[in-house]
């Protein structure tokens, strides 16, 4: 479903969930789960992946300077690598830094950087090219112009290189999720000097450490990487990841050209989100034309924003009102086929702050038309505090559910082992290209 439909199909629910505390309504199942490709067999090398995606990313890879969605970070992850990587947990292992350490107050962070790494342009990966990579994602590089990172990483205070592979870290609060912002979903890769210095093509020119260099960029068409035989990492059989001699991705915005193209063989692989694009993705698998592993772990969340800075939503009975008559149940029938699962709160399983079971007013038409009722008699402003849940300060339908559709013969999807255990799960922000291969 396009994004502009379900936006037009969700504000409808929002205008009419007040009045529906008088008419009824049905229930529904929601689905979850994964289904993944089965007995791969040992990974073979050569060949090339086509890979479309949902958007193009017209403003590049400056990585500091960039906005990018899930198409330009699956991009990003093919040429860059990060310092950290989260694991089958989300826990943070080691990328390009062998270790990332605190001390006992959590306000000083030491980064050991791999030995031997080299860039796609043939210069080492030093601490002084991560202590600048750092200082321009956090705006205090002179001629890079920070965007989204200047907020994220407002605790840093100083950053130096103490040797040529160790960056230690200062910050100006104690920082114990310091590692995750290493990582950042992928986005804070570590760019090549030459890119991070390059004023004119930043965006186009790109340096990076990850297992594929970039050979084309056509806007609207394609973006074309050949592999890096200097990677770093190791793949199973002991030799240099990755195991394609070529990936190539193409943007694509309807899901349903996506899915038909892997059908087709003219795409061998891509990105697809949740109800119909599921559904149709499991029909072509069920028809053997496809793999498809799908899953909600370390997902988005969908959900209705309510505006509490005025009238009616600054009012806990209105929120609540709304909470109840909403039958997410059925939304989630209705929008999503019951493909995803009915959320319980902000954060998705796996993310840190998730919880199964909160205070979230199920559906309940009664208690909907008392909170309506306590509404219409209520006088003045309620305060806003600390609580969700129980507060609706947010009402959250479900959880998305991301895939990736891949032919037959395409394996690895999910990218190499992660610290020598099982990588990560979460695919909405793309995943590892490094462990694709292709049967011979």
């Amino acid at each position: 479903m396009g994004t502009a439909r379900r936006t037009r199909s969700i504000a409808a629910v929002l205008a009419l969930t007040l009045s529906a505390a008088a008419c009824g309504g049905g229930g529904g199942d929601a689905s979850s789960g994964a289904e993944g490709d089965g007995d791969e067999g040992p990974p073979q090398r050569g060949g090339e992946v086509i890979y479309a995606l949902e958007g193009e990313t017209n403003s590049g890879w400056c990585l500091q300077e960039a906005q990018l969605a899930i198409s330009g970070i699956q991009v990003a992850r093919a040429i860059y690598d990060t310092l950290l990587q989260p694991d089958a947990s989300g826990d943070m292992k080691p990328m390009l830094a062998e270790s990332v350490e605190p001390n006992a107050t959590f306000d000083e962070w030491t980064i050991l950087l791999r030995k031997g790494v080299k860039f796609h342009d043939g210069t080492d990966l030093t601490a002084e090219v991560v202590k600048n990579n750092l200082d321009a994602y956090r705006g205090a590089y002179e001629g890079r112009s920070s965007l989204l990172f200047l907020f994220v990483l407002d605790n840093i205070d100083t950053v130096e290189a103490t040797d040529d592979l160790t960056v230690t870290v200062t910050t100006k609060t104690p920082w114990p999720a310091f590692p995750s912002f290493l990582w950042s979903d992928g986005r804070l890769g570590i760019v090549g000097q030459a890119q991070l210095d390059d004023a004119e093509e930043c965006d186009e020119n790109l340096v990076g450490t990850g297992p594929f260099v970039k050979t084309e960029w056509k806007v609207n068409d394609h973006f074309s990487a050949e592999k890096n035989p200097d990677y770093w990492q190791e793949g199973e059989d002991g030799k240099p990841l990755p195991y394609l001699d070529e990936i190539e991705f193409r943007p694509q915005g309807e899901q349903t050209q996506r899915i038909e193209g892997v059908a087709t063989g003219t795409y061998d692989a891509a990105h697809i989100e949740n109800g119909d694009a599921i559904s149709q993705g499991e029909t072509i698998v069920d028809e053997g034309l496809a793999n498809l592993i799908t899953t909600s772990d370390f997902a988005e969340v969908a959900y209705l924003l309510l505006n509490e800075s005025k009238a009616p939503f600054d009012n806990l009975d209105a929120r609540l009102a709304v909470a109840s008559a909403l039958d997410r149940e059925a939304l989630n029938q209705t929008l999503n086929q019951g493909k995803t699962e009915v959320a319980s709160g902000p954060f998705a399983p796996g993310s840190m702050g998730y919880v199964e079971d909160t205070p979230m007013p199920p559906f309940d038409l009664s208690a909907a038309k008392k909170h309506v009722a306590a509404y219409e008699q209520a006088t003045g402003q309620k305060r806003l505090n600390r609580r969700f849940a129980d507060q609706a300060h947010g009402i959250w339908t479900t959880w998305s559910k991301w895939g990736v559709i891949s032919a037959p013969t395409v394996h690895g999807v999910l990218g190499p082992k992660v610290d020598g255990g099982e990588p990560f799960p979460g695919l909405a922000t793309g995943q590892p290209v490094s462990g694709l291969w292709v049967d011979p």
